[in-house]
């Protein structure tokens, strides 16, 4: 009995040490290939139940390769350690920018902690939001509230792996996966110029990351070294968020000291609702809006607007007539409740007090 126990005891003792043994050798192939081994704590048990066998799969890494001159071995290694995160998909199916009403999502980012946080955080990097409002023509408040809306000014900035939920989004999510496997592949390029491991980069659940929340194409594009250490670094440094705000919104249009919105009053939303939230862009002067009956209640400017309309009570709508502005921050986030939360954020934070 006691022979037998023994040796049962030395066959388990033999299974760990090669569990052991072939856990570390994977560890060591994924440091020589840059691959992260964190991805091990969730890694499939088998290569058959991960990404790396899903024909899609195979058939993307087979276009890096011969595309982009990615090693294969890294990316099938990379590819064999994840599996869908069914949370990702579930989190894109309910975005609080299309589900919340305004009254209540506004409350979030426009309360006095927010402002006080950002006026601080306004505060201590006067030196580099006066650099780029001079530079790119982006009113400093704008910025800062930007970050404060996306981040909580760096407090808050994802804490998945964005490997993982891209290639969730690419492959299993079909509503948007041409885009998302366009944001894979600039991940992954922009994990390759940047020495990063595949899948230690940690962001939001739809990969979006730093302190500005960019995703990868728009990291690789638009993100700017503006401390100049030699390397952009958008979860750090508060300078490189925002000089990268800055030259992301003047890339996009925005044109500085100018109007966002003004108040608008309709008198019949049911004659215009075809026109109400309809565009991202102005569409309609405003003796054209005058025409159908929405009129401006502020001082106004001759230029195009579109029709803003969002619920500031649960049984109320208030209507806005929105500038060209106002749309290039939808190019931000393309919610009318975050452009007019990052707006009315600005405001406060620009406020003497």
């Amino acid at each position: 009995m006691m022979m037998k126990l023994a040796v049962g005891m030395l066959l388990v003792l033999g299974l760990v040490g090669c569990s052991s043994a072939g856990q570390v050798k994977e560890q060591a192939l994924g440091d020589e290939l840059g691959v992260s081994n964190q991805l091990l704590d969730d890694a499939p048990e088998d290569k058959v139940d991960s990404y790396a066998a899903n024909p899609q799969v195979k058939a993307f890494i087979a276009r890096l390769v011969k595309q982009d001159h990615f090693d294969k071995n890294t990316l099938e290694l990379a590819f064999s350690r994840i599996k869908i995160r069914e949370k990702v998909i579930q989190k894109s199916n309910n975005q609080p920018e299309s589900i919340t009403p305004y009254y209540e999502y506004r409350s979030r980012f426009t309360n006095a902690q927010r402002v006080a946080s950002g006026k601080a955080f306004a505060q201590k990097n006067k030196h580099w939001l006066e650099k780029a409002e001079q530079e790119y023509g982006v009113d400093w408040h704008v910025i800062v509230a930007l970050i404060g809306v996306e981040t909580y000014y760096g407090r808050i900035t994802g804490s998945k792996d964005v490997f993982t939920s891209l290639t969730t989004l690419a492959f299993d999510y079909p509503r948007r996966q041409a885009y998302f496997q366009n944001e894979l592949r600039a991940y992954l390029l922009l994990a390759r110029e940047n020495n990063w491991n595949i899948g230690a980069t940690k962001g939001s659940y739809s990969g979006a990351m730093g302190m500005v929340q960019f995703m990868p194409t728009n990291y690789r594009k638009l993100a700017v070294d503006y401390d100049g250490d030699g390397h952009v670094d958008l979860w750090h440094s508060d300078a490189d968020a925002i000089g990268s705000v800055a030259n992301y919104l003047r890339h996009h249009g925005w044109e500085y000291e100018q109007p966002y919105l003004v108040m608008a009053q309709v008198d019949s939303p049911d004659a215009v609702s075809k026109w109400i939230n309809a565009d991202r862009k102005p569409i309609k002067t405003a003796a054209q809006w005058a025409a159908l009956k929405v009129l401006p209640t502020q001082p106004f400017l001759a230029k195009k607007m579109g029709l803003v309309g969002l619920r500031t009570k649960e049984d109320e709508t208030s209507y806005w007539l929105a500038y060209e502005n106002f749309f290039t921050i939808m190019d931000y986030n393309p919610s009318r409740r975050y452009a007019m939360s990052v707006l009315e954020l600005a405001e406060s934070i620009g406020k003497n007090d």
